[in-house]
């Protein structure tokens, strides 16, 4: 799809219904309670349990190839470590080994199929992440992956209606030209629960500042094979 191809992403509406999403919250609110996640990040050490650790300190896990090839999954808390950009948002690595239930909810063989049709290239799937945006006041300002061939599948859990729920945003053309554009290149994408933004990670990229709200994200990352 030249469209794709030419803006870097491309925003669907309504892809999961309403149950899908309602019923992966649940899965998570279950998560969260039964492994005591409220308490663990607000501890000022890491924490490391069987099943998971929480990157308070981001000293042994100080970035992020190390948070998602570590053998447990990793609660990455980013008020622990930067109590200025992104303070608020917890980011879970790998996400399917602690919610087995993502990889039935969110069919990985469509994505790809969906891929390969707006792409015309093969791909296969890389990483699955968890992302917890509270009151996330300073966000990290536009920026964007090294990586040519890299593409994400931003699944909305919440409803982001306005900017200061901490909603998406892109400069379009970007993946491409990263000089020279203007700010009706930039691309705000207010959602409900159930729609996607499908992008390139090496265009300009951003979450807005929010306020007063907790916003949920399930990214899916995606290399060209």
């Amino acid at each position: 799809m030249e469209v794709f191809n030419d803006l870097g992403y491309l925003f669907l509406k309504k892809v999961y219904d309403e149950t899908t999403i309602n019923n992966y919250n649940q899965l998570i609110n279950q998560f969260w309670i039964n492994n005591n996640i409220d308490s663990h990040i607000h501890k000022k050490y890491d924490v490391e349990m069987e099943s998971f650790i929480v990157n308070n300190t981001y000293s042994k896990l100080n970035n992020f190839i190390k948070q998602q090839y570590y053998y447990l999954p990793v609660i990455d808390n980013r008020y622990g470590h930067d109590k200025i950009i992104d303070a608020g948002m917890i980011d879970i690595y790998n996400i399917q080994k602690l919610i087995p239930e993502t990889m039935e909810y969110f069919n990985i063989d469509v994505m790809i199929s969906i891929l390969q049709k707006i792409t015309n290239k093969k791909w296969k799937f890389f990483r699955v992440n968890l992302q917890i945006c509270n009151n996330v006041s300073n966000a990290n300002s536009y920026h964007f992956d090294n990586s040519d061939n890299m593409i994400k599948f931003s699944i909305y859990l919440s409803e982001i209606d306005t900017n200061e729920k901490g909603a998406l945003a892109y400069i379009e053309n970007t993946h491409i030209n990263k000089k020279n554009f203007k700010n009706k290149d930039i691309k705000i994408f207010l959602g409900n629960p159930g729609d996607l933004l499908i992008s390139y990670q090496n265009g300009f990229h951003k979450k807005t500042n929010q306020r007063n709200s907790i916003s949920n994200y399930l990214v899916f990352n995606f290399i060209e094979k």
